[in-house]
C-alpha cells in the first residue's frame, strides 16, 4: 500500500530486539512516499533490507503464493504446476533458497518438489511475503546460500485491553482463465493476555486456458485449515499452532507425474520473552507429509503398460533458540537451530504389474543443525554494521534399496549392489560469514556494501538417487539423474553494492552483486556404462550425474517509483541475473532472463486503479548440458483495482493479460504431457486473458 512515509531523525539509531530489522531512507516532506517494502522500526536502521511484497495489488485468486515473488526485485518463480512454484532468487532456486513459512522450514514430501514451502500458505491466507535483499543474515536459517524468503499466515493479534475483542476476515472470489474459485476465513477472539484463532480455505480450479486451447493437466484442488492460541504476560509470550494441508488431483505438466494427494500436518510452539537485558526466543516444530503422485490419473502414461504411482512420505522436526543482549554500541545474538528430516519414496505399478516396485529412497535422513552469532550496531555516525558467523553440521544417511528387476537384470543388480554395499554416510562441516555496512551519505541517500561466504550441503536427491530417475526436486529438465555419495558442499563467495535514494517524489534502490560458487552441484553427462544402459531402457540415453563444478552468478536489480502529479504514481521493478559454469563454456540451467514491471496507479481514499505492464526479454543464455531450450521475449498488460464498498467490505477486480497474448515464460518448464494443447517439449505457456474478482469482509 502506498502511503505517506513517517519522518525520521538524521541520527541513526540501533534496535536491540529486531532479528531481521530493515532500514529506510528518511523522508523529508509530508507528501513523500514510503519505499515499498522498506520499513522503520522506531529508530532502527539495520544492515538487512527486507522487501515486502505489496499484497494489495496481488490478486487473491492467484492460487500459487510463489507467483507473487515476481513482484520483488531479484526474485522469480520456477513454475512446474498451478501449486508447484519453486522460489528463485538471483539465479538460485530449490534447496538453495531458504524459504521460511511462519518461521519454520517445511521439507517437501516427495523427491520432485511438488509441495514447495510456499504452497503451504494459500494466497487467501497470506499475511505477509518478504524477501531479504542481498546476502541473507546468518541468523535467518541453517542454510541460506541462495537467500532467504519469509512468508507468514494471517493470524490473531493481542488486544489492548482486558475486554474480549472478536475478529473476522472472510474472502471469496473467482477467475475465468481456469474456472477457479476460492473461499477463505479467519476468526479470532483476543484480549491483552490471550488470543485464539481458527482459519480455513478451499480452492478449486480446472485446466488453464490459453489463446488456442488449454494446458493439461493444470487443474488443482486444495484445502488448508488450522488453529492457534497465544498467551502473554509481563513481556513473555508463548504460542501454539496446528495446521493441516490437503491437496488433491493437481497437475504438474513440467514433471513426469502429477499430484494425486498431499496430506501434511504441521505443529509449532514458540516462546518470546525477556530476562532482564536479555531477549529470549525459542521455537519447536514438527511436520509430517504423505504424498502420492502418478503418471496416469490426470494424463495418459507414456506407454499403455507404463503406469506408475510414487508413494512418498517425509517427516521432520526442528528447533531454534536464541538470546540477544546489548553489546558495545549494538546488539549481539547467539543462537542455535536445526532441521532433522527423513524421506522414503517407492514407485509401484498398481494397474498393470503388482510385482513392480522400486525403492527410489529408503530411510534417508538429512540432519542439519548449526550455531550462530550475529552483531548489529553502530560503528560511526550515520553508519551501521552487521557481522555474522555460523557453523553448520549436515549429516546424511540412507538405508538399503531394492528393485524388483534386480534378480533378472544384471545392470540393475550392479547398481543396487553397489549402492547397498557402499558407505552411505555423508557428513559436512560448513561455515558462513557475513558482513554488511550501511552508511547514510546524505538525508536522501544511503550506501550499502556487503560481503559473505555461504555454504550448502548436498540434498538427499543429489546424494542418494541410485538408479536413473527424474526425481530431481523439481529441476524438470527431462533427464534421468543419478547421485554421487561423495559430493562436497557448495561454497559461495558473494559481494554486493547498493544505493537507496529517495526525494519528495522519487525513489530508487539499485543493487549489484557477484557470486562465485565453488563446488556448485550440477548435472554432468554420466560416464558409467551401467548407468547409461539402465537409463536408456528408462527413456533417456543421455543421463546426468550430479557433480561438483564451479559456477558464477552476477547481476543487478532495483525497485523504483515516482509521484507524478496529484494521486498518480508510477512504480516498478527490474531484475537481471546471469549464471555461468566456470569450468566449461556453458550457462546455468533455468535462469530468469532480464525482466521488469511497472504500474501506473491512481488512488483515492476509497478506491484505487492501475494499469500494469510486465516484460521479459528473450533468454538465449541457456544450458547446453541440460539441453535447455531458448525462449522468446514477451510483454503483458494487466488492469487492476479495488473499491471499499463500506468500512468492512471491499472488492478487488481486474483483467490479467488483457490482450490475450500467447507467451511462454522461460521459467515455466517444458511440457511433458502428450494429451494437451501444448506440444511435448515446448515451454508451458502462461495463462490467457483472465477476469477475476474477489470480495473481502474484515471486522476487528
Amino acid at each position: 500500500m502506498l502511503r505517506p512515509a513517517p519522518t525520521c531523525p538524521r541520527r541513526l539509531g540501533i534496535t536491540s530486539l529486531a532479528i531481521l530489522a530493515c532500514f529506510s531512507p528518511c523522508s523529508f516532506a509530508e507528501d513523500a512516499k514510503q519505499l515499498p517494502g522498506i520499513t522503520v522500526e522506531g529508530e532502527a536502521i539495520d544492515s538487512a533490507t527486507v522487501y515486502s511484497v505489496d499484497l494489495e495489488q496481488a490478486p487473491l485468486t492467484t492460487p500459487d503464493t510463489a507467483a507473487l515473488l515476481q513482484r520483488a526485485p531479484g526474485a522469480n518463480v520456477n513454475r512446474n504446476g498451478p501449486l508447484t512454484g519453486l522460489a528463485q532468487y538471483r539465479g538460485m532456486y530449490g534447496d538453495r533458497v531458504n524459504v521460511q513459512t511462519n518461521g519454520i522450514r517445511i521439507n517437501s514430501g516427495g523427491p520432485n518438489g511438488m509441495d514447495p514451502a510456499l504452497s503451504y500458505i494459500p494466497r487467501s491466507q497470506l499475511g505477509s511475503l518478504e524477501v531479504i535483499r542481498g546476502i541473507a543474515p546468518v541468523s535467518s536459517g541453517v542454510e541460506s546460500i541462495g537467500g532467504t524468503i519469509i512468508a507468514n499466515n494471517k493470524t490473531s493479534e493481542f488486544a489492548n485491553s482486558d475486554d474480549v475483542t472478536p475478529g473476522l476476515d472472510l474472502s471469496a472470489g473467482g477467475a475465468t482463465v481456469d474456472s477457479s474459485y476460492f473461499t477463505s476465513g479467519l476468526g479470532s477472539v483476543a484480549n491483552r493476555n490471550h488470543r485464539l484463532h481458527a482459519y480455513g480455505s478451499y480452492e478449486k480450479g480446472d485446466d488453464t486456458d490459453i489463446p488456442d486451447g488449454s494446458i493439461k493437466p493444470t487443474e488443482y484442488k486444495r484445502k488448508n485449515y488450522g488453529a492457534g492460541y497465544g498467551f502473554q504476560v509481563n513481556g513473555q509470550e508463548i504460542a501454539f499452532n496446528a495446521r493441516r494441508n490437503r491437496t488433491d488431483d493437481t497437475g504438474t505438466p513440467s514433471l513426469p507425474m502429477d499430484i494425486v494427494s498431499i496430506d501434511t500436518d504441521i505443529y509449532e510452539t514458540e516462546y518470546t520473552g525477556n530476562l532482564g537485558k536479555y531477549g529470549l526466543h525459542g521455537k519447536l516444530f514438527y511436520t509430517d507429509v504423505n504424498h502420492e503422485m502418478s503418471n496416469f490419473k490426470l494424463r495418459n502414461p507414456p506407454m499403455p503398460m507404463m503406469t506408475r504411482l510414487n508413494e512418498a512420505n517425509s517427516n521432520g522436526y526442528g528447533y531454534r533458540v536464541d538470546v540477544s543482549f546489548p553489546l558495545a554500541s549494538g546488539n549481539l545474538m547467539l543462537g542455535s537451530d536445526g532441521n532433522f528430516d527423513s524421506h522414503d519414496a517407492t514407485v509401484i505399478d498398481p494397474v498393470n504389474n503388482p510385482a513392480f516396485e522400486v525403492q527410489a529412497f529408503n530411510n534417508v535422513n538429512r540432519n542439519a543443525f548449526g550455531f550462530f552469532t550475529e552483531w548489529n550496531g553502530s560503528v560511526a555516525e550515520n553508519t551501521s554494521m552487521q557481522l555474522g558467523a555460523r557453523y553448520n553440521r549436515v549429516e546424511g544417511s540412507s538405508g538399503d534399496v531394492s528393485h524388483f528387476m534386480a534378480m533378472m537384470n544384471p545392470a540393475i543388480n550392479t547398481l543396487q549392489t553397489r549402492f547397498n554395499t557402499a558407505d552411505k554416510d555423508n557428513n559436512q562441516d560448513n561455515f558462513d560469514l557475513v558482513a554488511k555496512l550501511n552508511h547514510a551519505l546524505t538525508p536522501a541517500v544511503n550506501l550499502l556494501a556487503e560481503a559473505g561466504m555461504k555454504s550448502r550441503a548436498p540434498s538427499y536427491q543429489e546424494l542418494y538417487l541410485w538408479v536413473p530417475l527424474q526425481a530431481t526436486n523439481g529441476l524438470a529438465d527431462g533427464h534421468n539423474y543419478v547421485g554421487d555419495l561423495d559430493l562436497d558442499s557448495e561454497t559461495a563467495y558473494e559481494v554486493g553494492l547498493g544505493v537507496d535514494w529517495q526525494t519528495r517524489r522519487f525513489y530508487a534502490t539499485p543493487r549489484v552483486f557477484y557470486r562465485y560458487v565453488d563446488d556448485y552441484i550440477q548435472g554432468t553427462p554420466a560416464t558409467d556404462p551401467t548407468v547409461i544402459m539402465v537409463s536408456t531402457a528408462n527413456g533417456d540415453a543421455n543421463p546426468l550425474q550430479w557433480t561438483n563444478v564451479d559456477a558464477k552468478l552476477y547481476g543487478a536489480d532495483m525497485d523504483w517509483g515516482a509521484g507524478i502529479v496529484g494521486n498518480w504514481r508510477l512504480d516498478g521493478i527490474v531484475s537481471y541475473v546471469r549464471g555461468e559454469r566456470d569450468d566449461i563454456n556453458d550457462d546455468l540451467y533455468r535462469i530468469a532472463p532480464l525482466n521488469g514491471s511497472a504500474m501506473l496507479s491512481y488512488r483515492e481514499s476509497r478506491w484505487w486503479a492501475g494499469v500494469e505492464g510486465v516484460g521479459y526479454a528473450k533468454q538465449n543464455k541457456v544450458s547446453d548440458t541440460n539441453d535447455e531450450s531458448k525462449s522468446d521475449s514477451y510483454g503483458l498488460m494487466n488492469l487492476l483495482g479495488g473499491i471499499d464498498l463500506q468500512r468492512n467490505l471491499s472488492i478487488s477486480l481486474g483483467i490479467e493479460n488483457v490482450l490475450d497474448k500467447n507467451y511462454q515464460p522461460h521459467l515455466s518448464g517444458i511440457n511433458r504431457v502428450a494429451d494437451s494443447d501444448v506440444a511435448v517439449g515446448e515451454h508451458v505457456p502462461g495463462p490467457g486473458r483472465n477476469y477475476f474478482a474477489t470480495l473481502e469482509f474484515k471486522y476487528d
